[in-house]
């Protein structure tokens, strides 16, 4: 498979995913509760934090049955479905919708073509025991491990890229550039290959993608850090939710 048929095909899931009956545009509230019993808009019962971790739904129905979720675990009514959303040891239910309108309307992710040319090759330096402090959209912080560092040239300027590891221990990265707020979303995600046994590695900015905070607010996405973020013009990768009417 060539170079572009690849991209072509990882673009093609990426839309699939985006646009699923219960993908990322389905996402309606994320709400956070406490240990006393409160409504969520949208969906039957009254609800609380079990105090470990899960989630309990009570008065549902005319026999005022309990249910509860952990972490993993869905439950439906009607359309909507529920989850557990841990966020560092803060538990949320979050209800998604598939008649969102957002969701609804999505058509498609717009996306500059693919360029070889913004495959680039970097070096990675591993950073063992280093911690950064992680910004999310609504303010919250929190200390993430440092994978390590990519040394990488980006209009003939040295540059680093920070990566983590994400639960399925892929490297990856925030970032944001000139595009941002003009050409793209206000920043973007990358996993990068891993780097092979003498630190040589590949950053593909043509699998830039979006967040899931691009697709509905009530995300609660990781920023940029300051070092992952470039005056330069990233033309590549994914760059905006298309919606129709």
């Amino acid at each position: 498979m060539s170079f572009e048929d690849e991209w072509r095909e990882w673009h093609r899931v990426r839309e699939s995913y985006a646009g699923a009956e219960y993908g990322p545009a389905a996402l309606e509230s994320t709400n956070w509760l406490i240990t006393e019993p409160a409504a969520v808009e949208g969906v039957p019962g009254l609800w609380a934090l079990t105090g470990d971790g899960g989630i309990r739904g009570s008065e549902l129905g005319t026999a005022g049955s309990i249910v509860t979720l952990r972490g993993g675990e869905t439950i439906r009514f009607g359309r909507r479905e529920l989850r557990v959303f841990d966020r560092n040891g803060a538990v949320a239910l979050r209800v998604f919708n598939p008649r969102r309108p957002q969701r609804e309307r999505f058509s498609a992710i717009d996306a500059y073509p693919p360029r070889k040319g913004w495959r680039l090759p970097a070096v990675f330096e591993s950073t063992p025991g280093e911690h950064i402090t992680v910004t999310a959209v609504d303010g919250q912080q929190h200390e993430s491990a440092v994978a390590g560092r990519l040394r990488f040239e980006l209009d003939g300027i040295p540059r680093t890229l920070t990566v983590t590891r994400n639960a399925h221990g892929d490297l990856t990265a925030v970032f944001a550039d000139g595009t941002n707020g003009i050409e793209t979303y206000r920043f973007r995600f990358l996993v990068v290959e891993e780097p092979a046994d003498d630190g040589s590695a590949w950053i593909d900015f043509n699998r830039a993608y979006l967040p899931p905070c691009a697709f509905s607010d009530q995300f609660l996405c990781p920023l940029p850090l300051d070092e992952n973020t470039y005056t330069s013009s990233i033309r590549a990768g994914e760059r905006a939710v298309i919606l129709g009417r």
